[in-house]
């Protein structure tokens, strides 16, 4: 047991063997820029403090000298470079071509000064808005300046061969011909063909192919793959392709004309005579994970705290009215396949986890009945379904780090050999208090229904995602729809 409480047994739900992730090519390209930003940002706050102490003629407000501005300076620096770097300004995947790298850096600015703005404010600390009204755009001038005198440098060396992605092309003989002819006459864009692959032929097993595709990636060092406009390849086959893909550091380019496939995971990479979309792994993931792991945490301190009152009468009642404990904890698969202790108000009989199989038996088209009229359930039970306050207690398990406030929702253990490859992804992200499946039936849903709105919200995740579900969770609690 890990020392939030939960286990770490994996069962095997866990997603595909992870493959060792190879260099990136622009590595070093990456740390270039991330010192030419410093540069940038700290002349910029340099510009900044000689135009509040010279330039503008007035003195400083109480407490705030040279000094403190300087102090101050450093500080932005730091955090000017951090924002950046959670808006994705230093992806590899987006640098050195096209508009997304300087919409990142022009965003990632615009973070910068609101964040300044608020802490200014909730600190009552008096700087300068002169300040922060010279440092601002000329930090953002500088930034983008040495963004483009960084692109000359990379596109002198990959004019020689260098810092050049060697990539796969997938596609018929005919389908991607004039791809390769492409990126051979455009070095600029970053890629160099290394090797060719055929479409699997329509009854061949996809895992056969992606076999033939792994020995390629090793064999000719490849760090990404494009799909050429194809008519032949299948949409489910292009799936398996980009999931197989996660594991290691390898990118995947396709044509614009498979936005229906892929949907907002596709990032425009654009190049001269290359209009190719790059597709961007889940994004629960690095900075987005850790954002949304922290809200979660703050939000799950807050709630237990403002409702403790409330779970107090509630234990009360479940253990006046029935025999048994008032926490009823199971464990339950989490994020990466690792089981974890989730914890609920009991709203059954005791030993009723024993009696599942008789009751409800497996998933079929009549589980909802079975679920309706379950006799396991106690009647006070049945009133904290009706409103969803036997989840409260997983506020626990939010703040431990276990469970997510909006995700999948966990699954029983004796329910993982129902999972095939596909339904895997759907512990990609941590389980959630209430998720797609919460809003759009419950245990009104097929488990097919179920298992692709797991998947739906895997692949689309987003802060707004979030808060539409949160929103209409408000909605179906009172409504009671699905909760039995």
């Amino acid at each position: 047991m890990s020392v939030d409480g939960t286990h770490r047994r994996r069962t095997d739900v866990a997603p595909s063997p992870v493959r060792s992730r190879r260099r990136d090519v622009l590595g070093a390209y990456q740390a270039r820029c991330l010192v030419m930003d410093a540069i940038a940002v700290l002349a910029a706050a340099g510009v900044g403090v000689a135009a509040r102490f010279h330039s503008l003629g007035v003195h400083a407000e109480p407490g705030f000298d040279r000094v403190t501005y300087v102090e101050a300076s450093l500080l932005l620096v730091v955090a000017w470079l951090v924002v950046l770097a959670f808006r994705g300004a230093y992806d590899t995947r987006v640098l050195g071509t096209g508009s997304e790298e300087l919409k990142r850096v022009a965003s990632g600015t615009a973070v910068a000064l609101a964040t300044i703005a608020t802490t200014s404010y909730l600190l009552k600390a008096s700087i300068s808005r002169g300040f922060v009204a010279v440092t601002i755009p000329v930090g953002l001038a500088l930034l983008l300046l040495g963004r483009r005198v960084m692109r000359r440098w990379l596109r002198s060396r990959r004019a020689r061969g260098q810092m050049l992605h060697r990539t796969l092309v997938v596609g018929s003989s005919q389908e991607r011909t004039g791809l390769v002819a492409t990126f051979d006459r455009e070095p600029q864009a970053g890629f160099t063909v290394a090797a060719v692959l055929d479409p699997p032929e329509p009854a061949a097993p996809v895992g056969e192919w992606l076999e033939d595709l792994d020995r390629l990636l090793h064999t000719e060092r490849i760090d990404a793959v494009t799909v050429a406009r194809s008519t032949t390849l299948h949409p489910e086959t292009l799936r398996r392709l980009a999931w197989h893909l996660e594991g290691p550091r390898i990118d995947l380019m396709v044509a614009p004309d498979l936005l229906a496939i892929f949907g907002p995971r596709l990032v425009s990479r654009a190049a001269p005579d290359l209009p190719l979309l790059h597709l961007d792994e889940p994004r629960l993931s690095g900075p987005q994970r850790f954002l949304k792991s922290a809200v979660d945490r703050v939000a799950a301190a807050t709630l237990l705290v403002l409702l403790l009152p409330l779970m107090l009468l509630i234990a009360l009642a479940v253990t006046s009215t029935s025999r048994g404990p008032v926490f009823f904890v199971q464990e339950r698969i989490g994020r990466g396949g690792r089981t974890f202790r989730f914890v609920k108000f009991r709203t059954m009989v005791e030993g009723a986890h024993l009696m599942r199989q008789d009751v409800l038996g497996q998933p079929d088209p009549d589980m909802p009945d079975r679920y309706r009229t379950d006799p396991r359930v106690t009647p006070v039970g049945r009133f904290l379904r009706r409103w969803s306050l036997d989840e409260l207690p997983q506020l626990i398990n939010v703040l431990s780090g276990s469970m997510s406030i909006v995700g999948p929702r966990p699954m029983l253990l004796e329910e993982a050999h129902l999972l095939d490859d596909a339904d895997q992804r759907r512990h990609l992200t941590k389980p959630g208090l209430t998720g797609l499946w919460q809003i759009s039936g419950r245990k009104e849903t097929s488990w097919q229904e179920r298992m692709q709105l797991d998947l739906d919200y895997v692949e689309r995740w987003s802060p707004a995602l979030d808060l539409v579900i949160l929103a209409r969770t408000v909605k179906v609690v009172l409504s009671g729809a699905g909760a039995f």
